[in-house]
């Protein structure tokens, strides 16, 4: 008997010297792991790479992309919280090289990234889909990865009009009608029921995520082209909230939402308002420019503006530089108004894709890229980094976002139709375009 026990007692000591030698994954550097030592970071190593063809996202022996921006900005991407579930399987190896397509997306994040956006799951149709009912389960994975992978985490998006609890907006959450009907049937819920419901939800939130997520979109496309939304933008929020204090504008629910966001969240939360066309709508910036300072000289502290920058390959990018500058000017403002917090305005590149059907193409539903389309995609992709980092050099810009992680993975596959297009940096079968090393090359070579 002596002699079993004995056994026992070695089997275990032998079992807990194997789970020591084993890191957790916490205790990993992924981002050191996932890249192989010894890159220089050089112009003549990039060309090196550059020159090369089929080059996966996802190798070992590829400079991460993060680091040519190093010390400039940080270099974000958006992605769906199934594309990071490979990293949490037990049976993938996530510091080996792989053969399997999304364990290499998931390395691909993991390597070439430094900030990380959920592009659906932290919305509130998601966490919170019925009264009483919260869903943080996909966040808390997108903060254990985003810490695993040594990244900054935004959340996107507390308030829009879409992709939003149907409920929230009805007297009656449980009742079946369309909000259309309710709209019609005078059955919408009141401005304190709706009230309630969102300060209730960003408590939750809020109080769920602010020590792991510093960086959030509480509001998200309120304007159309030269004002708040209305019922005819299919905008509840305006409507039923309305004008509060009586200044004449019927956007106090935006002032609700940053007020209740920075009470629960704290003061070292950068809170910002996030929305699209901005990089060519004059209406629509001066529109985003009038409301914000409005807010921040009532004391509403927005912290930044989002310009999401859904563009086309023909982008002028002068003019969106102009736009940039106007929504930058803000900085004076918010310095006055928070001079406590003074130089923390800023501004962030949140949703950055390239949509490629324009011209002659611009109603094609499929069509088949060619090295001069990807050679003119790199050109213009080129041109607007060094023009955000002339920003980023004046302290106006911080963050550059990637929206999707592949040309296969990207929402204008489907919008505004079914169709192959090819926006983004990586290609369909996961390797590195032209504007990959177009982006790279200019960033290393921007201010020298």
């Amino acid at each position: 008997m002596k002699r079993f026990i004995s056994a026992l007692i070695v089997f275990a000591m032998l079992l807990g010297l194997c789970a020591c030698g084993a890191p957790a994954k916490e205790d990993i550097d992924y981002k050191a792991v996932l890249t192989k030592e010894g890159f220089t970071y050089s112009a003549d190593e990039l060309e090196d790479y550059a020159a090369m063809d089929n080059v996966l996202v996802s190798a070992n022996d590829l400079p991460a992309l993060y680091k040519y921006f190093e010390g400039k900005c940080d270099i974000g991407v958006a992605f769906g919280a199934n594309q990071i579930y490979p990293f949490f399987d037990e049976n993938v190896d996530f510091t080996a090289e792989s053969t399997d397509p999304n364990v290499q997306i998931a390395q691909g994040i993991a390597k070439h990234y430094n900030m990380y956006v959920l592009g659906n799951e932290l919305k509130s149709d998601h966490c919170n889909p019925a009264p009483d009912t919260y869903n943080f389960d996909d966040g808390d994975k997108l903060v254990e990865f985003g810490k695993a992978a040594g990244a900054k985490l935004r959340g996107h998006t507390i308030v829009w009009h879409s992709q939003v609890p149907q409920w929230w907006f009805k007297a009656d959450p449980n009742d079946q009608a369309s909000l259309q009907e309710c709209y019609q049937n005078g059955k919408l819920a009141t401005r304190e029921q709706l009230t309630e419901r969102l300060e209730t939800y960003i408590t939750e939130l809020m109080t769920h995520f602010k020590d792991d997520i510093k960086i959030w979109d509480v509001c998200n496309e309120v304007l159309n082209g030269s004002g708040i939304r209305q019922v005819a933008d299919d905008s509840y929020w305006a409507e039923i909230i309305g004008d509060v204090d009586g200044n004449g504008y019927a956007d106090d629910y935006v002032e609700i939402a940053f007020n209740k966001a920075r009470e629960v969240g704290g003061e070292d939360l950068v809170l910002m308002i996030n929305d699209f066309n901005l990089e060519w709508q004059d209406s629509k910036v001066n529109a985003m420019y009038d409301m914000v300072e409005r807010m921040l000289r009532k004391g509403v502290r927005i912290d930044g503006v989002g310009f999401q920058s859904h563009i086309s390959v023909d982008c002028n990018v002068e003019k969106y530089r102009s736009c940039l500058e106007k929504i930058a000017s803000l900085s004076e403002v918010y310095d006055e108004c928070f001079p406590e917090h003074k130089g923390n305005f800023r501004i962030q590149i949140t949703e950055l894709d390239m949509n490629m059907f324009v011209g002659a193409i611009a109603d094609e539903g499929y069509y088949t890229w060619s090295d001069e389309d990807f050679a003119r995609q790199a050109d213009k992709y080129a041109e607007l980094t060094d023009m955000f980092l002339d920003l980023v050099d004046e302290g106006k810009i911080d963050a550059i976002v990637f929206w999707g992680t592949d040309d296969e993975n990207s929402w204008l596959n489907t919008t505004p139709k079914l169709r192959r297009n090819a926006a983004m940096l990586v290609d369909r079968d996961l390797t590195l375009k032209p504007c990959f090393w177009s982006i790279a090359r200019t960033a290393l070579a921007h201010g020298k």
